[in-house]
């Protein structure tokens, strides 16, 4: 069960909670004056008040309005504040003079209590007459006494003539008086509310969810909170108040609203002058408007808080709501709305036939998220309607194509093998197959049942004559190497059947796959080293695609063209291609495709790969991302945070992620990540385990990347080198061996990796300028496994490019500790003083604190952001390494210091990454040489 709102730190309302507080210093100091807390019901005012009253050092007088039809007690909060009014005979208030004695009694006993004094009354909207007019004679005269008046009062009750008004208008005048609106939590702030009301217990998505439902409004979040898991209707309690307010409203004014329920979103005039057929709709919406239930926009109106909107359709009756919505389909001209309804009152073919019509208007506007929705509605319905007009062939067909642009992958797919089952000619079986294979093209492991799937589709269709469907397959044959990466494959072949898939479709009319095999095209002339020719193919393939409104073709030439420029060694180029990638996909609706994906995870890695991204810079809003899309670029950001030493982050994620993940090539990244933080963790044999497994998956693959090998086998070959360096120094040689051997092993296995490719491929990928960084580094790491940190193998590593920073600065450390091992300390100064600032621009925390600790050892002054020894370890850390130097297990340690096993582990994870420490033992051999331990 949720904690209620009051048991829970104040979110937000920091800058109300300051006037407040301002006002009452000022009271303080004999400045008297008033706030008026307004709000909507349920929006905090009364815990933003408690929290104030509990922070006050103050006299503190509070008192309640109640409803005036429930209790007709004349100055109730006055009496409550009080104890009770300080006039005897009370029986003759309605005197003038004896009521004018009564505010002179109550303004003077406030003042002359000791101060400051603070009077809070709540729910000013309820206040009677007399309590109004003796607030006011209050207020207006407040000068040097030290007091502090604060009201609060619902503004969604403040109908057009609810008597609270005149008296907000006077005090509104008055220049003691300031007014503070309290606003609902932005999305950010509801979302950290509703977390605290759960314990933190949700998961991120309903979060979210119930952020939306309740637009901020905390009570609303406490109401959903406790029933989350009970489906999206209102919880019966918050129904209870949402409906009073409309029972309050007079009989045409409830007909209006409910019919305004029903309407879906904002309704027009005439709309619901025809559903509603009433005399006098003006004045009974007039009315629901005055009372806060509906408002205006636009020519339309809709209920001021959607809540209440569905508490009121909620509360239909079942016949009622039908009548509704038949009425609705009636005179709607939206295929979307005349779709909901229909759908609503029971009329299958029109909802079907409209449906459709809404999927294709979706699709025109450039909104694929509501084509599908719209798509997915049709394929419910068509086999429950006598003649549909459609086969649910051709809605699998376009719910797989409309999937795909939205970014569902996994939809598109499944989607694409149904409509397999449903094809009952050659060309409609080659059509669904084409379609499969295009949806599988971004899934690493899905090569085989590509393969299958074109070719089955070539040979349905080959005998035929020339057809689009004939063009389109033999384009996605021209791209064979994307599923099978194999010496066997022929370049010169696959131009040929890009060339012959160009003039078919150039005969046919169809440009889409005349410019997709442009864009093929222009992959070969690369593959041949003519350069210029391949750029000049991918833009202008880019430009005929926009123009003609193809705009998945447009997308695959830039990204193409991005790769292009990150293999050649210009990642600044792929960087401001990545950029209108992006820009291009949110502008033709497909944010969320593959290639937007793509785009968004090469900025990120081309910034960093410049050095330019600081890594604690946060991840973008995928809020509104497919899961499949937000999975893969959650998992990219997963390194860059180990990178910056955030470990427990990365291990949350990469659980998280892991229990839900279909997605073998987001899964690779999340082991890249896990093999980093592992390392600098100080846990090489986790580093390794990670790598290896990432190898193995490589190894699988008909087309494994070159540079992901690489990766993998440097960070496989310093966890080994790290190991072997503490076999080495515990002096067990039998251990060094085996490492040395596993070593070789895993250098033969990254050699074998892409080298089965054709020669073309090959030579192409092979001089990506990070692949030979990444092998630079493997043989360096190798070097040092064998027992020798060789500084030309180093120097290598760090050779001059532009781009991968991190990967040389990380070198550029190994060098100088080569440099100082050959007794080269000036040099060594020099690389270990590049290195450090390079990571402190990048905010790569253990890599910094690594560097630190060489310098340390070898006494080479750094600029002066080098904490001192006292500095480097905090209390804590220095109690554990403490306990760890005395030969404690890392559970012993926590039972001595009263923590977890967990926290004490990651204490000593901590104080090796400061020390540059790759084992507990090194840890604490370090800590005694700097003298961090007697």
């Amino acid at each position: 069960m949720p904690r209620i709102g009051s048991g829970v730190p104040l979110v937000a309302r920091r800058a109300e909670l300051a006037v407040l507080e301002s006002a009452l210093a000022a009271a303080a100091a004999g400045k008297a004056g008033a706030v008026l807390l307004a709000g909507d019901a349920g929006v905090g005012k009364t815990r933003l008040l408690t929290e104030f009253i509990a922070r006050s050092q103050a006299t503190v007088l509070t008192g309640r309005c109640l409803d005036v039809e429930r209790a007709g007690l004349p100055y109730l909060p006055f009496v409550e504040a009080l104890g009770r009014l300080p006039v005897s005979g009370a029986s003759g208030l309605d005197d003038a003079l004896e009521q004018l004695r009564l505010f002179e009694a109550v303004h003077t006993e406030l003042a002359e209590m000791p101060g400051p004094v603070l009077l809070a009354l709540e729910d000013l909207h309820w206040a009677d007459a007399a309590t109004r007019d003796l607030l006011l004679f209050l207020v207006s005269r407040l000068g040097r006494q030290r007091l502090l008046v604060v009201a609060t009062y619902r503004v969604d009750d403040l109908h057009r003539r609810h008597p609270l008004r005149p008296l907000l208008t006077e005090l509104g005048r008055l220049s003691t008086v300031e007014r503070v609106e309290l606003r609902p939590f932005d999305r950010a702030d509801a979302m950290a509310f509703v977390s605290a009301l759960s314990d933190d217990t949700l998961p991120e998505a309903t979060l979210r969810g119930i952020a939306e439902r309740s637009q901020g409004n905390a009570f609303f979040c406490e109401e959903l909170t406790a029933v989350y898991g009970s489906g999206t209707g209102v919880p019966a309690a918050l129904a209870d108040v949402l409906l009073a307010r409309v029972e309050r409203l007079g009989r045409d004014a409830q007909r209006v609203v409910r019919a305004a329920s029903a309407a879906g979103n904002a309704v027009e005039h005439s709309v619901l002058q025809a559903v509603t057929d009433l005399d006098d709709l003006d004045e009974a919406v007039r009315e629901a408007v005055q009372h806060n239930v509906l408002v205006t926009a636009d020519h339309s109106y809709a209920f001021r808080h959607a809540l209440l909107g569905e508490a009121v359709y909620g509360d239909l009756l079942p016949g009622e709501r039908v009548r509704l919505h038949a009425g609705y389909a009636k005179v709607v001209e939206s295929p979307s709305l005349l779709a909901y309804h229909a759908l609503q009152s029971h009329d299958l073919p029109t909802a079907l036939s409209a449906s459709i019509r809404a999927a294709e208007e979706a699709s025109a506007m450039l909104a694929p998220v509501e084509a599908l929705r719209h798509i997915e509605q049709a394929l419910q319905l068509v086999n429950t309607v006598p003649e549909p007009g459609v086969t649910e062939y051709t809605l699998l067909r376009m719910a797989s194509r409309t999937a795909m642009a939205a970014g569902h992958a996994d939809r598109a797919i499944a989607y694409a093998r149904s409509s397999i089952e449903l094809a009952d000619g050659p060309e409609s079986g080659a059509y669904a197959r084409h379609q499969l294979a295009e949806a599988l093209i971004p899934l690493e492991t899905a090569a085989p049942e590509i393969g299958v799937a074109v070719a089955e589709a070539w040979e349905l269709v080959k005998e035929l004559p020339p057809s689009r469907v004939q063009a389109k397959i033999l384009a996605l044959r021209a791209r064979e190497w994307v599923w099978a990466w194999h010496s066997g494959l022929d370049v010169d072949e696959l131009t040929d059947l890009a060339e012959r898939a160009r003039e078919m479709a150039a005969e046919l009319g169809d440009d889409d796959v005349e410019i997709d095999s442009l864009v093929t095209l222009a992959v070969f002339a690369e593959w041949r080293g003519r350069m210029a020719e391949a750029q000049r193919l991918y833009r202008a393939a880019a430009t005929r695609a926009a123009a003609t409104g193809a705009y998945a073709v447009e997308l695959r030439a830039l990204n193409n063209l991005a790769v292009s420029m990150t293999v050649r060694g210009r990642p600044r180029e792929a960087l401001r291609i990545s950029e209108e990638i992006i820009e291009r996909a949110t502008a033709v609706g497909l944010t969320w495709s593959d290639k937007a994906i793509e785009a968004r995870i090469s900025r990120h890695f081309n910034r960093f790969s410049l050095g330019d991204l600081p890594l604690d810079t946060p991840i973008e809003d995928l809020s509104a991302a497919p899961r499949w899309a937000a999975q893969r670029f959650e998992a990219s950001g997963l390194y860059w945070l180990a990178i910056a030493g955030r470990f427990e982050e990365v291990t949350e994620a990469a659980e998280r992620l892991m229990a839900d993940i279909d997605d073998l090539r987001t899964l690779e990244r999340i082991r890249f990540a896990l093999a980093e933080s592992a390392l600098w963790r100080g846990d090489p044999g986790e580093a390794l385990g990670q790598a290896r497994q990432i190898l193995d998956w490589l190894a699988s693959l008909p087309r494994s990347g070159v540079a992901d090998s690489r990766m993998a086998g440097a960070i496989a070959l310093t966890a080994l080198a790290d190991l072997a360096a503490e076999a080495r120094r515990r002096r067990d040689d039998t251990a060094v061996r085996e490492l040395v051997a596993e070593g070789e092993r895993v250098r033969e296995i990254v050699e074998r990796h892409g080298s089965h490719a054709m020669h073309a491929l090959w030579a192409f990928e092979s001089g990506n300028p990070e692949v030979v960084v990444m092998e630079g580094r493997m043989a360096a790491e190798l070097s040092r496994l064998h027992g020798v940190n060789d500084v030309d193998l180093w120097q290598a590593a760090v050779a001059p490019s532009d781009g991968f920073i991190y990967q040389r600065t990380v070198a550029r450390w190994r060098l100088a500790e080569a440099l100082l091992d050959a007794g080269r300390r000036e040099e060594a100064g020099k690389e270990l003083n590049s290195a450090h600032a390079e990571a402190h621009r990048m905010n790569a925390a253990p890599l910094l604190a690594a560097i630190e600790a060489l310098a340390r050892r070898a006494r080479i002054p750094l600029p002066g952001i080098t904490p001192t020894s006292d500095e480097l370890l905090t209390p804590r850390e220095r109690a554990v390494l403490e306990l760890v130097s005395s030969g404690l297990t890392n559970r012993q340690v926590g039972e001595r210091l009263y923590i977890s096993e967990k926290t004490a582990s990651v204490h000593l994870s901590r104080v090796m990454a400061k020390l540059g420490a790759s084992s507990r033992t090194e840890a604490v051999s370090l800590a005694y040489d700097r003298g961090l331990l007697a």
